[in-house]
């Protein structure tokens, strides 16, 4: 299948590069530079997404926001191919799903939403949770370009990947910024943060999240694989389509003003295991 990949951030460059190793693949990049380890491998790039798209089987979308993936679809979806099947793997919202839906429609194409879980490990290892919505039929249709990403779970209609990955990283965000403000408590009671991990890694409350960034706090290594500034903008969709849809997160939008704060005192670009900074500042300890 001939596929085109719009997006190469820190996630899309290493779920093109899986596909690229079983199908044709075009990308393209608002910064261009992005393409360049593809194209050495064998992919083609292309100036603008226009360009990308055309004669595309597939067209994968991994943008940053709800914002750039209205912007991209519109400059990309003239070039679309009639059949052609147009696949956002972004996190952004049930809204922007729908949307994009009935653009590709209008243009005689066929919309998947398939947001992933994952972070730049799983995206380079291939070994991603790929949640899609839509028709049954096109996703077995776009399947052997999807499982070259990872593994993946139908979960409804179009709007329901979207709905599902918020579910998901709501609940990151409340795991994430509780495990960093009870790892500043228990240092400021004078625990080993080591055996903190030790402790929680071996009991009911263990999780994959604090076995694979608890070592990383404790070594003071906030390289990016999801910064903070990333998960903040994640919990405002989250927050936005509860208010739409007459749910009530109040713990969230408590978290949502922690994560301000942090971005406030300049830990944006860190890994969002990074807002321990924040409470580091606050409770006058370093867990290390």
């Amino acid at each position: 299948m001939q596929v085109s990949f719009l997006g190469l951030g820190i996630m899309g460059a290493g779920m093109a590069g899986n596909i690229l190793r079983k199908h044709p693949l075009t990308v393209w990049n608002r910064t261009a530079e992005r393409c360049a380890p593809l194209v050495a491998a064998g992919a083609r790039a292309a100036a603008t997404p226009a360009e990308a798209v055309r004669g595309a089987d597939v067209v994968i979308s991994m943008l940053s926001d709800p914002a750039a993936v209205d912007a991209v679809l519109a400059a990309a979806l003239d070039s679309l191919k009639p059949g052609a099947i147009v696949i956002d793997m972004s996190t952004v919202d049930p809204a922007t799903a729908h949307r994009a839906d009935a653009q590709v429609r209008a243009r005689g194409g066929r919309f998947l939403d398939a947001p992933v879980s994952g972070s730049r490990q799983p995206a380079a290892d291939g070994t991603l949770i790929i949640m899609a919505g839509g028709d049954p039929a096109t996703l077995a249709e776009a399947r052997p370009v999807l499982d070259c990403m990872g593994r993946v779970l139908h979960v409804g209609a179009v709007g329901q990947g979207m709905a599902m990955k918020l579910v998901l990283n709501g609940l990151g965000a409340h795991m994430m910024t509780g495990f960093a403000a009870l790892l500043a408590f228990g240092a400021r009671q004078g625990l080993a943060p080591r055996a903190m991990l030790e402790v929680i890694g071996a009991g009911a409350f263990s999780s994959p999240l604090y076995a694979s960034k608890g070592p990383r706090m404790m070594a003071r290594d906030f390289r990016p694989d999801f910064t903070l500034a990333l998960m903040r903008k994640d919990q405002e969709l989250v927050l936005a389509t509860a208010a739409a849809t007459g749910c009530k997160l109040p713990t969230l939008a408590a978290i949502k003003s922690v994560l301000d704060e942090a971005i406030a005192s300049g830990f944006g670009e860190d890994d969002l295991s990074g807002v321990l900074q924040l409470f580091e500042k606050w409770d006058g300890v370093v867990v290390s």
